[in-house]
């Protein structure tokens, strides 16, 4: 006999909505997903490759890549226990949730990372939203207000999509005044502060006195996500990696799953933190291009947005129509109108001069 009805869910899982971004046909110049516009280079990929070649296939990775930890602690000025690495920065905020948060409550600000509440839901917790403030900032008293009896705070800083970065005493006064998990997702860490002498110094113990990392050794409720995505250029990788106290790592080598970071991923991983005079390069051309593009889009009479992060923020009268338009031409940005607060606004992650220039005129067309 056959039984083909599926068991019920959890009822808060089936009215999750899917994952879905919008790839209009023609669309070539990939500026929606806050990737780094620059590859690895040609030597390096033989490098890994040539290691992966090296690698059993057969064998099972190491069980923590503790490897690769100890390398990320090294550059963070942390000790190796204060690390541990994730498939992804989600897995990690899906872990932290899950151990600290459900079954409780979980306090995230809207507009915030998208994938912040599906994670909260899917660990089993109850979500409690803060509105920012008008000018798209996080409020530090609202969040503490709602997080009277909840089990986590989480925001990114800088915030996504509006590239926002929550200054370091909000983040402490944040941890002073709670019991509560507090969770900063740093996943654009390199691209702030606007001080350049400060992002010289990305990947190595001195930046981290400039971000939420300097502060994991006063607070023990503090966790600070990172990923390789973006300022590492490993998006394809899915690397990820959480730090904090030895207490709460500790925590989460018991939750995660064992050989969860794939051979690849981590020596792709271990290629880049090895150069971080490459990361930094990479970094300024980022910026240089984030703040010409803030100009060029202001100079169009787009209202436009300040990002410590590899995207800008912008606003136009019809976001759906210059969506569409921008499509038309090739060009493909991310449509967040329907986020709270986000009416008729787009996302652009900034690319290589190239793309950029082809994003420019394009929106001088749209908006013409």
């Amino acid at each position: 006999m056959t039984h083909l009805m599926r068991p019920p869910a959890r009822p808060e899982i089936e009215t999750l909505p899917e994952y879905r971004l919008r790839h209009p046909a023609g669309a070539c110049v990939k500026l929606n997903q806050n990737e780094s516009p620059f590859d690895l280079p040609e030597e390096l990929k033989r490098e890994v490759l040539e290691a992966l070649a090296r690698t059993p296939w057969n064998r099972y990775p190491p069980v923590r890549a503790d490897g690769l930890g100890a390398l990320l602690a090294d550059r963070s000025g942390v000790a190796p226990d204060q690390v541990i690495l994730t498939n992804g920065s989600n897995e990690a905020i899906l872990s932290l949730f899950a151990a600290f948060g459900a079954p409780g409550a979980v306090v995230l600000c809207a507009p915030g990372y998208s994938m912040a509440k599906p994670l909260a839901v899917v660990a089993g917790a109850e979500v409690r939203e803060v509105p920012l403030r008008p000018d798209l900032t996080m409020d530090p008293e609202a969040m503490l207000q709602a997080a009277r009896g909840a089990r986590v705070i989480f925001f990114a800083s800088p915030n996504n999509p509006t590239g926002r970065l929550v200054p370091r005493e909000e983040i402490a006064k944040i941890a002073a005044r709670t019991e509560a998990l507090v969770v900063v997702d740093e996943a654009y860490w390199g691209f702030f502060p606007k001080d350049e002498r400060v992002r010289a110094l990305a990947g190595t113990p001195a930046y981290e006195a400039y971000t939420a990392v300097g502060l994991v050794a006063e607070f023990g409720n503090l966790a600070v996500v990172r990923t390789a995505s973006k300022a590492l250029g490993l998006a394809g990788a899915r690397v990820g990696w959480v730090i904090a106290r030895p207490e709460v790592v500790g925590v989460l080598r018991r939750t995660l799953a064992p050989y969860n970071l794939n051979v690849f991923a981590h020596l792709a991983a271990e290629a880049m933190a090895r150069r971080p005079e490459l990361v930094r390069a990479r970094i300024a051309q980022v910026v240089a291009e984030r703040e010409r593009l803030f100009g060029e889009l202001r100079r169009l009479g787009v209202l436009v947005y300040p990002s410590d992060a590899n995207f800008l923020l912008f606003r136009c009268p019809d976001a759906r129509s210059a969506f569409e338009a921008l499509a038309a031409r090739g060009i493909l940005v991310r449509d967040v109108s329907s986020y709270p607060m986000l009416e008729g606004c787009l996302r652009v992650t900034v690319g290589t001069p190239e793309e950029n220039d082809r994003f420019l005129k394009a929106m001088g067309e749209a908006v013409g």
